[in-house]
């Protein structure tokens, strides 16, 4: 999926116009709609800006994979303490993520949990 289509596909999980956007970002709306319609392309800055609002990475913004998350209509049907786990995780840089699920494989291993099966790489980003 490519940026154009994450930017709209993200807007709309948000419940987000693109003027609401626009404003958020400082922008005109017209900017945002040639931004999903492949017409523009955002300064890194921007690209920046459009992470933290969504709360996902530069990376995932900019990979051409198709998404492998849970979406947030999918996330909130979860518990609250999951959602916000959810929420805090994606905000990490990829580095960070990588960090965290090394702290978890040893929590699970303190606790007692089966640790056979590894979380893939495609789960951290």
């Amino acid at each position: 999926m490519a940026f154009a289509e994450k930017l709209k596909a993200l807007r709309l999980e948000n419940n987000m116009t693109q003027e609401y956007v626009a404003q958020r970002m400082s922008l005109a709306r017209s900017t945002i709609a040639g931004y999903e319609t492949k017409n523009r392309q955002p300064s890194h800055e921007k690209l920046s800006a459009f992470a933290s609002l969504f709360h996902v990475t530069i990376d995932y913004l900019l990979d051409d994979e198709e998404p492998t998350y849970i979406t947030m209509d999918e996330a909130r049907t979860l518990p609250d303490d999951t959602q916000n786990l959810l929420i805090r995780f994606r905000r990490l840089p990829i580095r960070s993520k990588k960090d965290l699920l090394k702290h978890l494989h040893h929590l699970e291993i303190q606790a007692g949990i089966d640790t056979e099966e590894e979380v893939s790489e495609e789960a951290v980003t």
